[in-house]
């Protein structure tokens, strides 16, 4: 028997008609539940107040997707393997191939897509081996999944099951659930995703209006609006025509709009590093900065960006997904991500990397070619000598 507190999420308002963040009937902001795990039989739900942004409509946000492509992408590119204490043993299908109708790729990303948004994420078995252990499994959206509860009288209520979209009732022990130990984004950056969103509407309004180079007034006699419109055209047809314009009876000035006040440049340069640091990354990794002001990244600090987005934004999603795969297995063999494959895309960080290892004795000097890809063992050099083939 599991014990578990359960409380749905209020429905996410992603209608374009309707207002972007929809808030109480009184004008309060709506309270969303953030369901953190405490032990094996126990999870814990803490409620704050903050407003309901949908998935759909925070990765509206150029700043949110960039991010989530960047965290999620960078775990995709991550090899996944199974250990006995200190030896790796080959893949099986968990870690190399779970889902038979899809790729490891996919089914990874999904699975820190739901952990980034929710703080929760599901993969039902789907074949098990002889001894009982998942064998294949598939992740399974989020939202698709439904707990069974019963009331035992307590903060807590007994979780009997789940309802899962397209199969119906699934046993607690036919979904693997991974929990993560910070909570979600939609449960704790909806004040931050709003302001976001309605600075991405404010500016796509204005970029839709039809703002005048200058305004002409009249300071004479009034005039009829067929009067009025012919002396625009003749002021504009002269304008065009010569360069000049005469006015009598009116006085012509000119807006002072640039484009960057109709853009709102600088208040979404700031909401994007507000988006940046609610997923932890870097901000000059999405072209945000501290300042909130336009930046660059150069090659020179990449490798330091590269790890502090992996110990801050990636790490508790890897550990997540460890711990729970781990105890998946029987006892004695756990799971852990590759981190070298990714720092491979940056030769620089990898060399590094494989160099102070080698200088340390922890490997040897054909492991450390192996892990910058390198063949072991250099091809015999060819024979240069004229005339021989």
């Amino acid at each position: 028997m599991e014990l578990v507190k359960w409380r749905r999420a209020p429905a996410a308002i992603v209608e374009a008609e309707r207002p972007a963040i929809e808030r109480g009937a009184r004008g309060g902001r709506l309270r969303l539940p953030a369901i953190r795990s405490g032990t094996a039989l126990e999870v814990a739900e803490v409620a704050w107040v903050t407003e309901a942004v949908s998935r759909e409509l925070a990765l509206s946000i150029p700043a949110c997707l960039a991010c989530r492509n960047l965290v999620v992408g960078t775990v995709m590119q991550l090899e996944l393997y199974r250990y006995r204490g200190g030896e790796r043993l080959d893949p099986d299908y968990l870690v190399s191939k779970p889902d038979p109708s899809t790729t490891l790729p996919a089914t990874v990303g999904g699975t820190v897509d739901d952990l980034a948004f929710y703080g929760r994420a599901f993969w039902r078995v789907l074949e098990r081996d002889s001894e009982g252990y998942p064998r294949r499994a598939r992740w399974t959206p989020f939202a698709d999944v439904t707990p069974e509860t019963r009331s035992t009288g307590g903060a807590y209520e007994e979780l009997l099951g789940y309802e899962v979209a397209g199969v119906g009732h699934v046993a607690v022990d036919d979904l693997v659930r991974f929990d993560s130990g910070i909570p979600g984004l939609l449960d704790l950056g909806g004040r931050t995703l709003a302001s976001a969103v309605e600075l991405e509407a404010a500016a796509r309004r204005l970029a839709g209006v039809e703002i005048p180079a200058g305004v002409l007034k009249n300071e004479g006699q009034e005039v009829s609006d067929e009067e009025a419109e012919a002396f625009v055209a003749r002021f504009a047809a002269n304008r065009r025509n010569y360069g000049i314009a005469f006015v009598q009876g009116a006085s012509y000035s000119r807006e002072n709009l640039s484009a960057a006040d109709l853009q709102l440049v600088e208040a979404r340069a700031n909401a994007a590093t507000e988006v940046a640091r609610l997923w932890n990354v870097p901000v000059a990794m999405i072209g945000a900065s501290p300042s909130g002001n336009a930046t660059a990244l150069l090659y020179s600090n990449l490798s330091q960006q590269l790890a502090i987005l992996v110990s801050s934004a990636v790490a508790p999603h890897l550990h997540t997904i460890e711990a729970t795969l781990t105890d998946v297995y029987p006892r004695g063999t756990s799971v852990a991500f590759d981190v070298q494959t990714f720092l491979r895309s940056d030769p620089q960080a990898a060399a590094d990397y494989a160099i102070a290892l080698l200088t340390a004795e922890l490997i040897d000097r054909d492991e450390a070619r192996a892990m910058l890809g390198i063949p072991s063992s250099p091809p015999p050099a060819a024979d240069l000598t004229p005339g021989r083939p």
